[in-house]
């Protein structure tokens, strides 16, 4: 079977490849952007010796290059998407990417598509404190409310799905939480943000929902290889940390930061405060956060990965080995 992994060249599409690779599929063409990840992907298939390793540089973006992309491919691994810069960039890299590649499967015939989503697709402010986040849990309608990122991958979701109602192809989500490990990036916004030369504590005693790169991948391969058509799987590893244990490991193994600590009424009140401002200067102060994103990301969730696990998925790597092996590469 030939599988075509968008995104290969990235963080976490790497790691796919090689948990391809190690559960026997040996007919690979990895996507990558001009120039970014090449050389990564070569030299793993020299270290593996073995299988055939097609590496591909085509932007997405245009429809020509996209179709000849999928000449030939039985099921897509979608794991490219816009996760930095302007608003418009993610929604071109993400939105109109995935509707480029979207009607060259359907032209190729492709059978099966596996898409990497997020947890920001998620309706959290509507759950309650403490409840049970997973697969049934509520979706955003549109997504703009929690700022660009969640709005394209909201929007990416409804767009796979209006194309599987059409035309019929089987299709898998993957919804992971926080993705970390070397190369990654430190520090999660659910912990909290710098700002003038401080660190705010956000996320308090809520949990982080924290998956290795490595755990991630084989998630992916397992759900695109064995989840059954329309299912959804989330991402997430087991004993989780809360935000202030990540918080006071990244400090004794990474950066002595300055904190301060902003309990969850403090932090509605700060959102409420300078929503109004922005408001009343017409966007002078731009509202970065909200009490809507305040209500979704800060209160407390329980977090659930029995449906990877009921298709034989398992995290190869602890929270514990995880973390102690990935913060040290952060210090400076």
């Amino acid at each position: 079977m030939k599988i075509l992994v968008t995104g290969s060249g990235g963080f976490l599409g790497a790691r796919i490849v090689r948990s391809l690779l190690a559960a026997g599929q040996h007919d690979l063409r990895c996507q990558i952007r001009e120039g970014r990840g090449g050389d990564k992907l070569h030299a793993l298939a020299r270290e593996l010796r073995e299988g055939q390793l097609e590496v591909v540089a085509c932007n997405l973006l245009s429809r020509q290059d996209t179709a000849k992309l999928v000449e030939g491919v039985e099921l897509i691994i979608h794991a490219a998407a816009g996760t930095r810069g302007t608003p418009a960039d993610m929604m071109l890299n993400t939105v109109v990417a995935t509707r480029n590649l979207l009607e060259a499967a359907v032209a190729a015939g492709t059978k099966r598509l596996a898409i990497v989503s997020s947890f920001a697709v998620y309706n959290t402010e509507t759950m309650a404190s403490g409840a049970l986040l997973d697969e049934q849990s509520p979706v955003e309608a549109v997504g703009i409310d929690k700022g660009p990122y969640a709005l394209s991958k909201v929007r990416q979701e409804q767009l796979v799905l209006d194309y599987q109602r059409r035309h019929g192809f089987e299709c898998v989500f993957i919804r992971p939480g926080v993705i970390y490990g070397e190369g990654g990036p430190a520090m999660s916004s659910r912990v909290g943000i710098r700002a003038l030369g401080w660190f705010a504590s956000l996320g308090g005693s809520c949990l982080l929902p924290l998956t290795h790169v490595d755990n991630c991948a084989d998630a992916v391969v397992a759900a695109a290889l064995r989840g059954e058509p329309g299912a959804v799987f989330n991402a997430v590893d087991d004993d989780l940390p809360s935000c202030n244990e990540y918080l006071g490991l990244y400090r004794r193994q990474v950066e002595r930061l300055r904190v301060l600590r902003l309990p969850y009424v403090l932090l509605m009140l700060g959102a409420r405060v300078l929503r109004s401002y922005s408001l009343r200067s017409k966007g002078q102060l731009p509202a970065i956060l909200t009490p809507y994103i305040v209500r979704s990301m800060y209160r407390p969730l329980k977090y659930s990965n029995a449906a990877l696990k009921a298709i034989g998925w398992q995290p190869t790597i602890s929270i514990s080995r995880g973390l102690q092996q990935t913060l040290p590469t952060f210090r400076k």
